[in-house]
């Protein structure tokens, strides 16, 4: 009902308005309608229809024309130099208009070029743009699990094992000979730092055995969770988990995003060594994506590794002011204490009046003060 209403009250507004308007629209048909003038073509054939379209709506009449000039940056880009040339060679005045199909035929060429270039932009740009849509549905797809309370207990697990094996193989070096050997005081600091136990003794028992090294750390590793377990409920410690994983998630993320827009603006010098820029940001975007992932494990192993529930948190002063302390900050002249005397005066009164730099000295030496008792003030 309200809808017909709605109409009905549209249908007498506009035939109201339309006898107002009647004689006015009568006049304009009758002088030829709307006529556009152009002062100059647009890049894009799309906007100068755009424009004509406006000189004959709903079956108005109307009509349409553009000037140009051969100086226009659309004629100067694109062959506007040897229509120049043609009219110069036939001395033709300056003010006289010039009608020929040959200038309509080289602005629409032109008009053509510009299209073409920019459809070459989007696509290029649109090439770019998929590589970070792919690496966006990836990370969002794995956000919303994490926003829906997706159980993390098992990805966690699986966090600590690729971790602890990255951890020991990265202090697995080689020498000159090809022959590997394990950093132990590196490893070991590292072990520390990222699952919060010392491990120093059995480096330096098994450091032949790599394997056995992993194991061994996985084992501790899941250990160590397994009792903050037992300290943190679990509907508490799943919840910090997911806490965890969203705020390294979206850190490591935005950092992401920086680092492409920075790689994006400078992959196209990849063009001046006959690779293509797309490939190459491609490739080197794919990188950075696994580097990212590869952080966000490490990060939320090692917030979570080193997680501890802090029991009747209080604020606690830095420093424990004495009342003679106090006593001693709010005294004012004659020693006398504001808390034993709060009647006490605390502006400072000069006892003499004050003497200007530039005034005479009170000395009486005939100096200026700054030349003389000042001097050193």
């Amino acid at each position: 009902q309200d809808i017909l209403r709605a109409r009905e009250q549209f249908k007498k507004l506009q035939a109201k308005y339309e006898e107002q308007i009647k004689d006015e629209k009568q006049k304009v048909i009758d002088a030829g309608g709307l006529k556009i003038i152009g002062t100059e073509r647009h890049e894009s054939r799309r906007i100068d229809n755009q424009l004509r379209g406006r000189s004959g709506r709903q079956g108005d009449p109307g009509n349409s024309k553009f000037y140009i000039s051969l100086e226009d940056n659309l004629m100067k880009i694109f062959g506007g130099d040897r229509v120049t040339k043609v009219y110069s060679a036939l001395n033709v005045d300056e003010n006289m208009p010039i009608q020929l199909g040959m200038i309509s035929k080289a602005v629409e060429n032109a008009q053509k070029k510009v299209e073409g270039r920019n459809f070459s932009i989007r696509k290029n740009t649109l090439k770019y743009d998929d590589v970070m849509n792919v690496q966006r549905q990836e990370i969002y797809s794995q956000r919303k699990q994490v926003l829906d309370g997706m159980d993390l207990s098992e990805v966690i697990s699986n966090y600590i094992d690729w971790v602890a094996e990255t951890t020991v193989e990265t202090f697995n070096e080689s020498d000159e000979k090809g022959n590997f050997k394990l950093n132990t005081e590196a490893l070991s600091l590292e072990i520390f730092n990222t699952f919060g136990f010392n491990m120093t003794e059995e480096l330096k028992n098994h450091s032949d055995d790599v394997n056995y090294i992993i194991e061994s750390l996985k084992e501790k590793a899941h250990q160590k969770y397994s009792e903050k377990e037992k300290e943190i409920p679990a509907e508490q410690l799943r919840e910090i988990e997911r806490v965890v994983m969203l705020k390294v998630v979206d850190q490591k993320w935005m950092d992401h995003i920086d680092a492409m827009d920075e790689l994006r603006k400078g992959i196209g010098l990849q063009g001046w060594g006959q690779k293509d820029p797309v490939v190459q940001y491609r490739m080197t975007g794919t990188e950075m994506f696994d580097e990212m992932i590869e952080a966000i494990k490490v990060d939320v192993v090692k917030l979570l590794m080193n997680l501890r529930e802090q029991k009747d948190l209080r604020r606690t002063e830095t420093a424990k002011i004495t009342k003679a302390a106090l006593a001693s900050i709010n005294s004012v002249d004659g020693g006398q204490s504001a808390l034993e005397n709060p009647e006490v005066d605390r502006t400072v009164r000069r006892d003499t009046p004050k003497v200007g730099r530039n005034d005479p000295c009170p000395c009486g030496s005939g100096k200026k003060y700054k030349n003389c008792c000042g001097k050193n003030q």
